[in-house]
């Protein structure tokens, strides 16, 4: 549990429940100035000034009701839940539980009955306080939010579906199976900006008994010490599988496949704070391309296999301790005849275009049943507004020749499908969790006779 450092209002007591991870914030200094340098975005138009407008009025909402802790529990279920990738729930699953995923998630059920709060109760409790602001333009904008509701534009939320993010939620994730939760001391940010860093409020407690807010400076620091929520707009995902992939299956008689074993992020593609749906932890798209019996004069404009690889922001600020067990199918069977493939990582945002571009050399097609060793060019357009993380050709002869040697970045300390005599894992590439690249993987592979 983490010692309370204090810098001012030393008397104040904040109250705590016994139990529990992290209980206690870090005071901020009484200086507050957000750094430009961590800026990257502000909003200039009409549409997104708006859009950040409506996002600080949901915030002074969850700020009065989330004075009774039973509303800020709801919100922790739901995130804690991991109904929604990346930490992160829609407001809409917050205040229309007759459209909400929430009540569909064991976990979100379980937190909850252990907690004695509800869902419903929640958003009877937002939605009193909003109208209390007799603000017909905001309500309406909630009422966007609903999918069941047409907008202007016959779109849900016309596009912009509120989020609250909690970074960093596993460090405060209960223990004991659900049965305890930390004090209702957490912070509360409004994105008003693409960014790094930018202020927020955090309240004060004396004998349990909130007091008032107090502002803070959010960034990565404060939210990895001190609970924090924010809302902006995260890109929303449902979680597939939040227990975990299954194994994969092993490949059929005389198949060569190859995959993602395990990977590693150290860098922070994404903002921790945004409006515009590119926040958050960092989503690593890891990719193949061939261009095997395609036709002579053709061109290849898309990926045949796209492994999607989610890196939270402690992945990535924990690099050194945390890797991602992927084993994930990169490419089904490389065929002896397929020469060269091309092997692209990318991470993937809703703003800007980058290309993949160049040829590579395999088996091409002239007429059907007639086909011949020649070259191909490919270009396909991803969506990114940062630079391609990695364009790599690789050979099938050099790559099953030294699929098991040392790639100048050592081995993994995982050895699935890894054959007798190696004792050792497979390789990375591009670096490991100590350095090299940014990102960094295995591509093991298996091949049954």
């Amino acid at each position: 549990m983490r010692n309370l450092k204090i810098s001012l209002l030393s008397a104040f007591i904040l109250f705590a429940i016994a139990g529990c991870k992290k209980t206690t914030p870090d005071l901020p200094a009484t200086k507050i100035g957000v750094n430009p340098a961590k800026v990257s975005k502000l909003p200039t138009t009409a549409e997104e000034k708006k859009l950040v407008e409506n996002l600080g009025k949901i915030t002074e909402v969850l700020k009065e009701i989330y004075k009774d802790n039973s509303n800020l529990k709801v919100v922790n279920a739901a995130i804690f839940s991991r109904t929604y990738k990346d930490e992160t729930v829609p407001v809409k699953d917050l205040i229309y539980p007759e459209v909400s995923l929430l009540p569909l998630s064991d976990k979100f059920i379980l937190y909850t009955k252990k907690w004695n709060v509800s869902l419903n109760k929640f958003a009877e409790a937002f939605w009193q306080k909003a109208k209390k602001t007799n603000d017909t333009e905001f309500i309406h904008f909630l009422e966007s939010l609903n999918y069941s509701l047409p907008t202007a534009n016959n779109e849900p939320g016309n596009g912009n579906n509120p989020t609250v993010y909690f970074p960093y939620s596993e460090e405060y994730l209960p223990e004991g199976g659900g049965t305890v939760t930390y004090a209702p001391i957490t912070s509360l940010a409004t994105a008003t900006a693409d960014a790094d860093e930018g202020l927020g409020d955090m309240p004060l407690f004396v004998n349990g008994i909130f007091q008032n807010y107090i502002q803070v400076l959010v960034n990565d620091d404060f939210c990895f010490a001190n609970p924090t929520q924010i809302v902006g707009l995260n890109g929303i995902e449902i979680e597939p599988e939040p227990n975990g992939p299954p194994p994969p299956p092993p490949p059929p008689p005389g198949i060569s496949r190859v995959y993602v074993g395990e990977g590693a992020c150290k860098k922070q593609y994404d903002r921790l704070i945004s409006f515009t749906g590119n926040g958050g932890g960092s989503e690593i798209k890891y990719c193949h391309l061939t261009g095997y019996l395609q036709p002579v004069n053709g061109q290849v404009t898309t990926f045949q296999d796209i492994v999607s690889v989610g890196f939270s922001r402690k992945d990535i600020r924990l690099y050194t301790s945390r890797k991602k067990t992927i084993f994930a199918v990169w490419d089904d069977d490389w065929v002896p005849n397929d020469l060269e493939q091309i092997f692209g990582i990318y991470e993937e945002d809703n703003v800007n275009t980058k290309k993949f571009e160049g040829s590579l050399g395999t088996t091409v097609t002239v007429v059907p049943g007639s086909t011949i060793t020649g070259s191909i060019g490919y270009e396909v357009s991803v969506s990114s507004q940062d630079d391609i993380i990695r364009q790599l050709k690789i050979s099938r002869n050099s790559y099953f020749t030294a699929a098991f040697e040392d790639q100048g970045w050592g081995y993994s300390t995982d050895g699935t499908f890894l054959p007798l005599p190696f004792t050792h894992g497979w390789p990375w590439y591009d670096g490991d969790q100590s350095g090299g690249a940014d990102v960094c993987w295995t591509l093991p592979y298996k091949t049954l006779p």
